[in-house]
């Protein structure tokens, strides 16, 4: 059995990098990444489209979800984002702030990210183990045994930074919450969030590719729970883009409660359409009434709210049910009847409850000398950096409680 480090890290990815990072800042030289797949930071090169966006620099608590919120929203009062750009800096790397206070590395490559991180463990002596998935972790001689595909290793502290389910192929299996799991924690049913939404294929017919600024309205009965404005991205049978998928988490909540769910699109929010209507109808006479919407919205989104109007599209546009087709620009409301899987999520929801762990260390009440970070716990945020500020700050917290405790 490998005793050579007595902080064993269980994941390589955001939070545990900078997990390990800040161990070794603490205690040079005292901790060893455990690491499933054949390179560490996988997911994290996909991020933000492969340009990574680490962290927001205005953070708005309601865009955090989960048991761990409250304590995201303490340790950001704690470490706010610029203490955060400050910790990167120190690493090397360089980043510079876009709209809606989206923080990016300089070169707008995640790769930058990654390598600042990966450099960084190197210079305090961090050690890795690639190829080497944790199959049972188990206390032992007043520390933890942990059983790997690369043997046995035994550490004095064990830091759970295993990620969540979301985006199978780049590698995620869910097995932090696993563990914690086997361990005696308990931890929210793990769900899909910033996921695309389902809805019925008949209604959004011919959309398949097109794309539509709106603002969207989640209803849930006839009541509205959330509001998001962005770009929509049609498929067959589902709806992403980022306002869509930010919907998704309420959306599968309610629809697990047997709630019946809605999507509101309003494709003209700023425009006051009827007159504009009219004054075309008039002008357009007996021309094809696809005309109508022509530079409102894209043609073959025009298609598909005449058919909902139940107008063909070639009949006159003098003769159109004109405040049919205003209610639809303004409020068409489309079924939503899922949410796609993990495969197509970008976030886990759940993992392990905030009840079950120290808001200072982030050390488990339940197991002493076990630690968790990431997307292990249970915590989601919104698109716009949230979910890797986590990764950072908790990671951070873990690290150092962690090796402090050594």
């Amino acid at each position: 059995m490998n005793r050579d480090f007595p902080l064993l890290i269980v994941g390589a990815g955001a939070s545990g990098l900078i997990a390990a990072f800040a161990a070794s800042r603490a205690r040079p030289c005292c901790a060893r990444l455990l690491e499933k797949e054949a390179r560490v930071g996988r997911k994290l090169l996909a991020t933000g489209n492969g340009r990574c966006n680490l962290l927001n620099a205005s953070p708005t608590p309601s865009r955090m979800h989960g048991s761990f919120a409250p304590l995201a929203a303490q340790m950001l009062a704690q470490t706010p984002p610029e203490a955060l750009l400050a910790t990167f800096a120190e690493m090397g790397l360089v980043c510079r702030q876009e709209a809606e206070g989206r923080v990016y590395p300089y070169s707008g490559q995640a790769g930058a990210v990654l390598d600042a991180l990966r450099f960084a463990c190197e210079r305090q002596g961090v050690a890795t183990s690639c190829d080497a998935r944790v199959h049972s972790l188990r206390p032992l001689h007043g520390g933890f045994c942990v059983q790997t595909d690369a043997g046995d290793f035994w550490g004095c502290k064990v830091i759970i930074a295993a990620g969540g389910r979301a985006a199978p192929a780049l590698g995620a299996t869910g097995d932090g919450a696993g563990l914690l799991t086997q361990l005696g924690h308990a931890c929210a049913k793990e769900r899909p969030a910033l996921a695309p939404l389902k809805t019925a294929p008949q209604a959004i017919r011919g959309m398949k590719g097109v794309r539509l600024r709106a603002k969207l309205s989640l209803l849930v009965g006839r009541r509205p729970v959330q509001e998001e404005t962005g770009e929509l991205l049609f498929g067959d049978a589902s709806i992403s883009g980022v306002a869509a998928m930010q919907l998704a988490r309420a959306a599968g909540s309610a629809l697990a409660q047997g709630s019946q769910v809605r999507l509101c699109i309003d494709a003209t929010p700023d425009l006051d359409v009827l007159p504009l209507l009219r004054a075309r109808a008039a002008l357009l006479g007996k021309e094809p009434a696809e005309r109508l919407l022509l530079g409102l919205v894209p043609t073959r989104a025009a298609l598909c709210l005449l058919r909902a109007a139940e107008y063909p599209p070639q009949s006159a546009a003098k003769d159109a049910p004109l405040q049919r087709l205003e209610s639809l620009l303004h409020a068409w409301e489309l079924p939503v009847e899922g949410v796609e899987p993990f495969a197509q999520a970008q976030v886990t929801a759940g993992g392990a409850l905030a009840r079950e762990f120290s808001p200072q260390t982030l050390e488990s009440l339940r197991v002493p000398g076990l630690y968790a970070c990431g997307e292990a716990l249970d915590f989601d945020g919104d698109c716009g950096g949230y979910n890797l500020m986590w990764a950072w700050l908790s990671g951070l917290r873990a690290g150092t409680a962690a090796a402090e405790a050594l």
